[in-house]
């Protein structure tokens, strides 16, 4: 991401003058961090001290296509300068005041962030040490959060199929969204999928059947799961795949229940493998995609990625089984097979996953795809709306790798996540207003908490 670094100083020459040895070095300090840790492209301008420069460097930024701004304060500068560039820019901003005890940087920040809250501008605000890791991991989490609040403008959610079981969770507003996140939903009918699927290679189709046999455990039942209904699953992957990449869209949200699942096949291979970073055609991007038609469910695994560059998943919140103090976390559909083994392999991610025959209550039939996520830490969130408009709940839990069919509430044939959460569950339904939620790998919490705040969305994090 390209971040711009900016400092106001003060209005007076002289003493302007004398502030820029010690503006440049921590500038310097900062600059070299966010290019050595948060792979930041930094743009840099020279120290502002007067009304007409704080517009040259805005314009300068504008050109440049900044993303995100930080304020670097390590002295009191004239504050109007700050707030009229803030202002006009835009961009997510945080204030840094740098430790400087010869200098009053804290005064600087307070000045200048007391001047934006006046006039309605969002910001985050630091103080302290850059070597301090505590200070470093906030520093990280704005550039990771602003960053996924600007990269997701302009994006495309591309929806297969109308609203899926009355479910109004589900269910987008295309407007709202341009709106709140400049974030355009595309639609087009599951049709597609099946049209696209009869103009697949034969060839195309043989080298994802080959692959599957060589990496997963296939379970035929010669009813549910045959091989012709593996070889359909393969076809609508393909053309799933395709609908997206011709139609430009960076997630999807796929229907399936129950017009594909009832009468075509079951859509799980599709759902698992768009999320995961590879597939038989090799290593690719993940595409955020959602089951059940979930908009609201995709634009969260969007944001998620693009806030940790890791796939993501999702999930319903199913059961919770009081003796192991675990959430059972299972759905038939998008759950990436590269969560069954952290930091593993291809190989090994596809070795601890199965292909199971779909549950009779799908007509269709075909593959679920069947794993538990490997332990270690995730954070789960979702995206919601109530008449105040959007809101993200936000937590960090850690995933534990269990048997299936001896957690409570389990089941043999659909992947499943089993979370450790610092909440209990008559404390987290109030705030839960969806079945699905989504993980993702590591503690994101402070990431997420940013990409809200620059979004003017609520965040609830537990």
């Amino acid at each position: 991401m390209r971040v711009g670094i900016v400092t106001v100083s003060d209005g007076r020459e002289r003493v302007h003058q004398g502030l820029l040895p010690v503006i440049a070095a921590h500038v310097q300090r900062l600059a070299a961090f966010l290019t050595s840790e948060c792979g930041a492209e930094v743009l840099r301008s020279e120290p502002i001290h007067s009304p007409e420069e704080a517009r040259a460097v805005a314009a300068e930024l504008r050109a440049q296509r900044a993303q995100a701004l930080i304020v670097c304060q390590p002295v009191f500068g004239f504050p109007h300068n700050a707030v009229s560039l803030v202002r006009d820019l835009g961009l997510p901003t945080l204030l840094f005041a740098p430790w400087e005890p010869e200098y009053p940087a804290l005064v600087g920040l307070l000045t200048i962030g007391g001047g934006l809250t006046q006039i309605g501008v969002p910001h985050g605000r630091i103080w302290g040490k850059l070597q301090d890791p505590e200070v470093q991991r906030r520093i990280l989490a704005f550039c990771r959060g602003a960053g996924a609040v600007t990269a997701l403008r302009g994006r495309v959610v591309g929806q297969l199929g109308g609203r899926s079981m009355g479910l109004y969770t589900t269910a987008a507003d295309g407007a709202a969204w341009q709106s709140q996140f400049g974030v355009d939903l595309d639609h087009a009918d599951q049709i597609e999928i099946v049209r696209r699927a009869r103009l697949v290679p034969d060839e195309a189709v043989k080298a994802g059947l080959d692959w599957l046999h060589a990496h997963v455990q296939i379970l035929h039942d010669g009813k549910q799961l045959t091989p012709e209904k593996l070889a359909t699953q393969v076809r609508h992957h393909l053309a799933t795949k395709r609908i997206a990449r011709e139609l430009g869209w960076d997630a999807v949200a796929l229907k399936c229940h129950y017009e594909m699942s009832e009468f075509q096949v079951t859509q799980c291979l599709t759902a698992a493998l768009m999320n995961d970073p590879y597939d038989w055609e090799g290593d690719k991007e993940p595409i955020p995609t959602s089951c059940e038609a979930d908009a609201d469910g995709a634009l969260t695994m969007l944001v998620m990625k693009l806030v940790s560059s890791l796939p993501t998943a999702l999930l319903d919140l199913r059961f919770y089984d009081a003796s192991r103090a675990v959430y059972v976390l299972s759905n038939c559909g998008a759950a990436p097979t590269c969560f069954a083994c952290t930091g593993g392999s291809m190989e090994a991610c596809l070795g601890r996953t199965a292909f199971t025959p779909c549950t009779a209550k799908y007509l269709g039939g075909g593959a679920h795809v069947c794993l538990v996520f490997d332990s270690g830490p995730v954070t789960l969130a979702r995206l919601t709306r109530d008449p105040q408009g959007y809101r993200m709940l936000i937590a960090g839990g850690e995933a534990m790798n269990l048997p299936l069919g001896e957690v409570e509430g389990s089941s043999t044939v659909w992947p499943h996540a089993f979370l450790q959460l610092s909440v209990e569950p008559q404390d987290l339904l109030p705030v839960l207003h969806a079945n699905h939620v989504h993980l993702v790998r590591g503690d994101l919490r402070v990431e997420l908490e940013e990409f809200c705040r620059f979004s003017g969305i609520r965040a609830t994090v537990l």
